[in-house]
């Protein structure tokens, strides 16, 4: 999951902040025991739905870095659109590492589908690259271009749109403060799903940290994935917030890697791709569902969905062969636009989830018991030092030496 700014997307003061990044997907460290290599695809049941479906038809817009269309996971089913950055560094070697990951993840899926990539953001090894405070100190040196960048997404989700996309991918999200509600960026989202294009966005990278809410998956009608990992658990990592849908794998992913052949990487980044595959999977085989179906698909066949919604892990890990199997039974749907503002109801719409704008999910139980066992222990230790106190006064009182303290 790349990040747009460092910490914060600021809202019309400073427009650049929307389309520059701060991390990206990042290799995962050896575990004892590390997950095989496409397990991600067994997980959720892809190989049984390739039976069913494998993407025939569909284009998938990769809003990202940009695309290496040359890399054998992605040859002839992949081409690069628009530079919404207004780039020519295309020959760059760094150019494009973290959206042909997302690109060979769409595919691993989806493999009769093809892929549009359109530029939108910037990998963290392009010299362009600017942590949020660098952009502040940057700020009015370069209006243009920084006009020009802090439109790229918005601009990307309606080009994909107007090019054919019916499954737009944003490996990408902002950690806001409040006020980071961009209305543009949620107008361009409502024109997609009035197209019927399904639109779906990781919830991003910082659940172990701030966990603060994240764009573009908390807009009305984003489809928003967590990450979870081979043991089906949420992956520490995965944004806890109410607006969550499902989890797909996001951990030990056998993705393309630009310096040659795949490589093991993490994310919700990853997720997001793999789950952008389903849904090419859905509209393939079904091209009048609607993208509010889509979604209602993947919860209802999700795994931990008779147990209901939370906010960790949505409805559970997504299957890919039971959405395709429910989507036989149902008749087409139409589009439903979710309001362009914030508190007016459910997350696809109309209106925000009511998430609250920074922290403020359930963690997870393993957080607070090991909080629990901290604080207990500490209580302990004060506890026995007040005791060891009081003895020692006692003991001065009446001239016997004091009661030593352990070592």
């Amino acid at each position: 999951m790349i990040k747009l700014s460092s910490r914060v997307r600021q809202v019309f003061a400073v427009p650049a902040l929307l389309a520059v990044t701060a991390g990206v997907v990042t290799s995962t460290p050896s575990p004892a025991r590390a997950a095989p290599n496409g397990w991600e695809l067994a997980a959720m049941s892809v190989p049984a739905a390739h039976k069913i479906s494998k993407g025939d038809g569909v284009t998938v817009a990769v809003i990202d870095t940009g695309i290496r269309t040359g890399h054998k996971a992605l040859r002839g089913r992949a081409t690069e659109g628009t530079d919404f950055l207004g780039e020519t560094d295309q020959k760059e070697s760094w150019y494009g590492r973290h959206g042909t990951s997302m690109a060979s993840s769409v595919l691993d899926v989806a493999p009769a589908a093809r892929v549009l990539g359109l530029r939108a953001i910037r990998d963290d090894e392009d010299p362009d690259f600017q942590t949020w405070l660098e952009q502040m100190e940057s700020y009015g040196e370069n209006p243009d271009k920084e006009k020009r960048e802090g439109l790229a997404v918005e601009r990307a989700i309606r080009a994909a749109v107007d090019q054919g996309a019916k499954v737009i991918s944003m490996s990408l999200a902002s950690e806001t403060s409040s006020g980071s509600y961009i209305h543009r960026e949620a107008e361009a989202i409502a024109y997609a799903l009035s197209k019927g294009v399904v639109v779906i966005a990781g919830a991003g990278n910082w659940g172990d940290e701030q966990n603060e809410l994240a764009y573009p998956a908390a807009y009305p009608g984003v489809i928003a994935i967590g990450a979870a990992t081979p043991q089906g658990t949420r992956a520490k990592f995965s944004q806890v917030h109410s607006y969550v849908d499902v989890v797909t794998p996001g951990v030990e992913i056998y993705s393309a890697n630009i310096d040659g052949g795949r490589k093991k990487v993490q994310g919700t980044s990853s997720a997001t791709a793999l789950a952008a595959g389903v849904a090419a999977l859905l509209v393939s085989k079904y091209p009048d569902l609607s993208p509010r179906q889509v979604e209602q698909l993947l919860q209802r066949t999700a795994s931990t969905h008779r147990k209901g919604h939370n906010p960790q892990t949505g409805y559970g890990m997504v299957d890919a062969e039971a959405a395709l199997r429910a989507a036989a039974g149902l008749k087409p749907g139409t589009a439903a636009l979710p309001v362009g503002k914030q508190g007016a109801g459910g997350h696809f719409g109309p209106g925000d989830d009511g998430t609250p704008q920074r922290i403020g999910q359930p963690w997870d139980r393993s957080y607070l018991v090991v909080g629990g066992i901290g604080g207990g222990l500490g209580l302990l230790g004060l506890v026995i030092g007040l005791v060891l106190f009081l003895a020692g006064r006692r003991a001065a009182a009446h001239g016997r030496p004091p009661v030593p303290a352990p070592r």
